[in-house]
């Protein structure tokens, strides 16, 4: 081969490297480049050329590259050429979505990796890794999701042996999608995206790998609630893709950026990023990620802000799409817009053809659980329209019948954020027939599983809607006397509210919280004899007095409040925390807003379990029936201190 020659592959290969793949791909896809290589060094840029195609999205093309490769390691007898183009025909068919065909040819490629010889443990160990990811990827987005662990476990529990790739890039990113999306497994979601990150920060050919891992985060945040925090990442991301010019990225990021604006009310925002993908989408080949969906989510914003005339014009689209391609994933998409657009309607046949419409989907035994939850939610708020019209209680039992369903499938899909707002908007519907104790006993739920699952932004909202339910409580006591009409305790319970925060999927508001004043910590047993005090106010008899009080009523709060599963009380003009952790409660008083003093507490409860002196202490003493003093053990007081007094520990 010619010196001129091999310099310009590998002028390719240094463009690819400095992030300008299509500059790279013009050599690369020369053929007379590759006139008199020997077979090592044509696959290697055979390979190169792969890759970009990969990175390009361009999945027709990795297959024809794929076939070629299979046929001349075939023609040679060369099964690690042959190797090498499988995976990318699989690489290519998995990109194009055309999953069925992937899973044929799995078999068949693992058959020519166990024939490979002749080659060292680190080339064959890098094939199996590469299949063992492409497998991974395909499962996910094919439908075979227990695909994923099994094939990644092995890769993910020995990466630090391997080299640095992207092979071991890919892997942490697909089981970040997999922990977010399938196990809601978040912190260890951000721990792979991490991961990832840092690693690809030291491979070649690294700036999909950056820009990817910004796309991650940004899903990551979005699927915490932390919106402003997803925005930031996937404006990052779309930087960094428009610099390799990597279309098919920018058009999800510009999809997930319109959907992020759409909940965060920046309706022209919104639309323009929308519009935007689905423009790029009509002139780039789709995979995996489709036109159909970001029109879906296009009609369903017009229609919430009530821009007929643009839900209308959209819709159109659809359905022309529809009528040429009429597969299920369409089929499903098309309906769903029809009956959005038939709810807003003012006749009332289009309303009912739209509730009519919704209950078939629900009935679908579908993949498409997205669009299934969102079926739920705006059937939910028919009834709901329904019941406040007409005060029916067959409409009740059957709005509840639904919000139970959808409860389900929030729960199986691993949507937590609709799983909680449900449990939120059952607290409403509780309030309307003064069932008090349900109510507070599902907001109590909702801010476990919130808490469980990080999402932070959902525990402030339900701990404040709690907080307020409790200084309420006589108000409704009163309300129930006095028979108060549907339409005042509609009101007051904020029914409408939350379902409209429900049906936008609107970004969760912080509310305004401040910390707690405190006023006293207590140990008691579980039997409610008092074994550790600390008070945190000056006025000795007011101590003695609030002391005295709440012993007096501590049976009452133990068996009727927190027996029942609730973790708060209203003390007079206090609130008041309890916590049980065999043998004791224990209990946290103080003025305020709860969301701090929770966080404050679940502290000192984790932290005197932590310290052996501490809690062998506590335990030596509760078993020989003897009461603690602070001087007894000096760390509880370094703790109490840093915990509740000095604000050295910064809470969220």
């Amino acid at each position: 081969m010619y010196q001129p020659e091999l310099k310009k592959l590998t002028k390719a290969e240094e463009l690819f490297d400095n992030g300008k793949p299509d500059e790279a791909f013009e050599i690369l896809n020369d053929p007379s480049q590759y006139e008199g290589l020997n077979l090592q060094q044509k696959s290697y840029f055979q390979f190169l050329k792969g890759l970009i195609l990969m990175y390009l999205n361009n999945g027709e093309d990795l297959i024809s590259l794929g076939e070629t490769i299979y046929k001349e390691g075939q023609k040679c007898n060369d099964n690690l050429q042959s190797c090498d183009g499988l995976i990318f025909i699989i690489t290519g068919l998995a990109l194009a979505g055309k999953f069925e065909d992937v899973f044929k040819l799995f078999e068949k490629a693992e058959s020519v990796l166990e024939h490979i010889s002749n080659v060292s443990k680190e080339i064959l160990t890098q094939r199996k890794v590469r299949l063992s990811v492409v497998k991974a990827f395909a499962g996910l987005h094919g439908g075979k999701v227990d695909l994923v662990e099994k094939s990644l476990e092995w890769i993910l529990d020995s990466q630090e042996k391997f080299d640095k790739s992207f092979e071991i890039v890919w892997a942490n990113l697909i089981m970040a999608s997999y922990l977010v999306r399938v196990k809601s497994n978040f912190d260890l979601c951000r721990e792979h995206i991490k991961k990832a990150l840092s690693l690809a920060k030291e491979i070649k050919f690294n700036h999909y790998w950056i820009a990817m891992c910004q796309l991650y985060f940004g899903v990551y945040y979005s699927s915490i609630g932390e919106m402003d925090k997803s925005l930031k990442y996937n404006i990052k991301g779309l930087e960094l893709f428009k610099k390799i010019k990597s279309s098919f990225n920018i058009a999800i990021l510009l999809n997930n950026m319109g959907g992020l604006y759409g909940e965060m009310g920046e309706y022209e925002l919104a639309v323009e990023h929308l519009e935007e993908s689905i423009n790029l989408l009509e002139q780039i080949p789709q995979g995996f990620f489709s036109i159909e969906g970001t029109i879906e989510s296009l009609i369903t914003l017009a229609v919430e802000h009530g821009d007929n005339e643009r839900a209308q014009k959209y819709f159109r689209r659809l359905e022309n799409i529809y009528k040429q391609k009429k597969n299920e994933r369409i089929e499903f998409g098309y309906k769903f817009a029809k009956a959005l657009i038939l709810k807003t309607s003012s006749r009332i046949r289009d309303k009912v053809k739209a509730e009519e419409l919704f209950k078939e989907l629900i009935e679908t035994d579908t993949i498409f659980f997205d669009l299934i939850i969102k079926a739920h939610i705006h059937l939910c708020d028919i009834l709901l329209t329904e019941y406040r019209i007409d005060n029916d209680s067959e409409i009740f039992n059957e709005l509840n019948h639904y919000i139970a369903k959808l409860l389900t499938i929030a729960e199986k899909q691993h949507s937590y954020l609709v799983f909680c707002e449900t449990f939120i908007l059952k607290a409403k519907l509780a309030l309307l027939n003064f069932d008090i104790k349900p109510a507070r006993l599902f907001l109590s739920q909702a801010q476990k599983i919130a808490e469980s699952y990080g999402i932070k932004r959902l525990v402030m909202k339900i701990s404040y809607e709690h907080d307020k339910l409790i200084k309420q409580l006589k108000m409704w006591e009163n309300l129930e006397d006095s028979e108060a009409p549907l339409s005042e305790r509609w009101k007051l319970a904020g029914l409408k509210e939350q379902m409209d925060n429900m049906v936008r999927r609107r970004l969760v508001e912080i509310p305004d919280l401040s910390d707690e004043e405190p006023v006293l910590l207590l140990i008691v047993t579980e039997g409610g004899v008092p074994f550790f005090s600390q008070s945190f106010i000056e006025e000795k008899s007011f101590e003695s007095h609030l002391f005295g009080g709440f012993l007096t009523t501590i049976d009452y709060f133990i068996r009727e409040v927190f027996s029942e599963g609730l973790d708060r009380a209203i003390f007079g003009e206090y609130t008041l925390l309890m916590k049980s952790i065999s043998p004791f409660f224990i209990s946290y008083i103080f003025k305020g807003d709860s969301y701090r003093a929770i966080q404050k507490l679940n502290y000192f409860i984790e932290h005197i379990q932590k310290e052996d002196n501490i809690w062998q202490r506590l335990l030596k003493s509760f078993q020989i029936n003897q009461s603690i003093q602070l001087k007894d053990i000096p760390l509880l007081e370094s703790l109490i201190t840093e915990t509740f007094i000095t604000k050295s520990i910064v809470f969220s």
